[in-house]
């Protein structure tokens, strides 16, 4: 099986040196038996020629599944400078929904230094460790560079909401779509939470009506207000393409599960169970 991985890169090995863009946190399952670990990294020196890439690319490895396990093979940190020995992937045919990263992927065979002391590298890493912040009447976002995001706890309607605003473009240091449409909620909260629950409880009481009668004992009777009482916010997302993402606490109407709820350029689009 370990062939079957490797056989997706050239069989050349050589040294580059990358600034990890995070720290790996998971692995995808590979053949039932093996864990395939990766992280993104941002830029990329050829060792060969000195040249610095900018742009973004994948690490990659291969290790034994085991329930005792404790990481994840090799420890990178985020914004970490390393030099490494790789393999290159083999370039495939891009489609236009693919991931501009893909064929910009590397095996790792060894981890040959860390802190590497690069100076194009420690100046880039230096830039990307200090903390952009958008602040609001509502509360400050901070980026998040390994999602992409701006990330706060923003307090709306005496409730804290955990929520985020995708940047403008990946790898992107600016989220005005994603904040424009923020905004626009956050003023008009109170009107904005009442609509959301009862576009969720048009669509899910009955659901919720079916899980209450599976459960034995008496229960309360489940209306439509009795529903958009239970529920209470808890975290949002804002894209630049006009995307809105919720998620309410049930009030255990569906055993604690999340209710979600998605908005499309100003029309809602979907309830469900989430969680």
């Amino acid at each position: 099986m370990v062939e079957k991985f490797e056989s997706r890169f050239e069989k050349e090995e050589f040294e580059i040196t990358v600034l990890t863009k995070e720290r790996c946190g998971g692995a995808g399952v590979f053949e039932k038996k093996w864990l395939n670990p990766s992280l993104s990294f941002i830029a990329r020196i050829d060792n060969a020629t000195g040249e610095v890439i900018n742009e973004e690319g994948r690490l990659e490895w291969l290790i034994k599944r085991d329930p005792d396990m404790k990481g994840w093979g090799f420890d990178f940190e985020q914004f970490g400078i390393y030099r490494l020995l790789v393999r290159k992937s083999i370039p495939v045919n891009m489609s236009p929904e693919m991931c501009s990263w893909i064929n910009n992927r590397y095996m790792v065979v060894k981890i040959l230094e860390e802190n590497v002391q690069n100076e194009k590298l420690m100046e880039l890493k230096e830039y990307l460790s200090k903390p952009i912040v958008i602040d609001t009447p509502y509360g400050q976002f901070e980026l998040d560079r390994s999602m992409s995001w701006f990330e706060g706890e923003i307090e709306l309607g005496g409730t804290v909401v955990t929520a985020f605003l995708e940047t403008d473009e990946e790898n992107g240091e600016t989220a005005d779509g994603a904040l424009q449409d923020f905004l626009k909620a956050a003023e008009n909260f109170e009107e904005f939470d009442k609509k959301n629950k009862e576009y969720a409880a048009d669509n899910l009481l009955e659901n919720a009506i079916e899980w209450q009668e599976s459960e034995e004992g008496e229960h309360e009777e489940l209306t439509k207000e009795k529903f958009m009482e239970l529920m209470e916010i808890s975290e949002m997302t804002f894209s630049p393409a006009g995307y809105i993402t919720l998620y309410y606490n049930d009030g255990d109407m569906f055993w604690g599960h999340s209710i979600e709820i998605t908005i499309e350029d100003g029309t809602y689009s979907d309830a469900n169970i989430a969680g």
